[in-house]
């Protein structure tokens, strides 16, 4: 992309971030540091080194980056390209919202207050990373994997965002839930939606999540739910908080996703007892519902 012209904008109806260069517009969106760091290093760790830089190397090929000896096949890399991609933002009309730190468009890098670090990304850059990944592992091992990587990075960022939300107990947690699909989502770019919570018959919580304009979602067509870093990422994330807040475990599942026809993507949070069995997701099924 060109470096004149560049343009970002939140719109808070909808949740989305959208960068402009010229007549283009893309999507972008914001992921913190630390989950990207702790993915990133569980992801090295599960597929291996080599791997990981034959996925990078493809990576780059697809976004029309060639390596060689000037291009490494790594992350940081990815991370140049990025910028190049992004960077500068004109600082005319830039609407970034009141909880972020001033930001002068020279970097991806903004500060969530009072000190999470958020990374820019563009949506497209991401989808390419996630079909060099289907690629490379078939789309099970693919899913596997961003499973196992994401919910290390969320169980990374949990109490980080827990105290944005202002969160430091277990009932406060579960009766502002929705903060995170109407205040969260939509100023890092995620979408914007509402949330819901109820006991089972079991006495634990369900929670659902339903985020219209899912970034992950963002243009895509399929028969399965797709948003894998957001379920991922809430599974890790709801995991640490119903540990250190409640002394129980938790498990998410995306149960609608708009890439397959739903009207919003819809992401199923259950608390179970620390070291139980994983849940039958089918038998779960009117418990969500119920709070559709």
């Amino acid at each position: 992309m060109s470096q004149e012209g560049k343009r970002m904008k939140w719109d808070n109806d909808t949740g989305t971030i959208i960068l402009t260069v010229g007549s283009k517009e893309e999507r972008a969106f914001l992921i913190s540091h630390d989950f990207i760091e702790e993915f990133r290093k569980e992801f090295i760790n599960t597929a291996g080194e080599s791997t990981f830089k034959m996925i990078m190397r493809k990576l780059l090929e697809k976004l029309g980056k060639k390596t060689g000896d000037d291009v490494e096949a790594n992350w940081d890399s990815f991370e140049k390209f990025s910028d190049e991609q992004i960077l500068p933002v004109s600082s005319d009309g830039l609407n970034i919202p009141k909880e972020y730190k001033p930001w002068d468009g020279k970097t991806r890098n903004l500060i969530l207050l009072p000190d999470i670090a958020m990374t820019l990304w563009t949506v497209s850059s991401f989808q390419s990373f996630k079909e060099v990944l289907n690629d490379v592992m078939t789309e099970k091992g693919a899913n596997a994997l961003i499973n196992s990587a994401g919910k290390k990075g969320g169980i990374a960022i949990a109490n980080k965002f827990a105290k944005f939300l202002g969160w430091n107990d277990w009932a406060k947690a579960v009766a502002s839930v929705n903060e995170i699909a109407d205040k969260l989502a939509p100023i890092t770019g995620w979408g914007k939606g509402s949330a819901a919570s109820q006991k089972g018959k079991d006495g634990k919580e369900m929670m659902l999540l339903k985020i219209n304009h899912s970034y992950e979602a963002h243009g895509k067509k399929s028969v399965i739910p797709i948003c894998t870093f957001t379920s991922s990422q809430l599974n890790g994330l709801w995991n640490s908080l119903a540990e250190t807040l409640g002394g129980q475990a938790a498990e998410a599942r995306e149960v609608k996703c708009t890439a397959k026809g739903d009207a919003y993507c819809g992401f199923a949070i259950k608390i179970k007892d620390k070291d139980a069995p994983h849940f039958d997701w089918k038998e779960l099924t009117p418990e969500w519902e119920a709070i559709a």
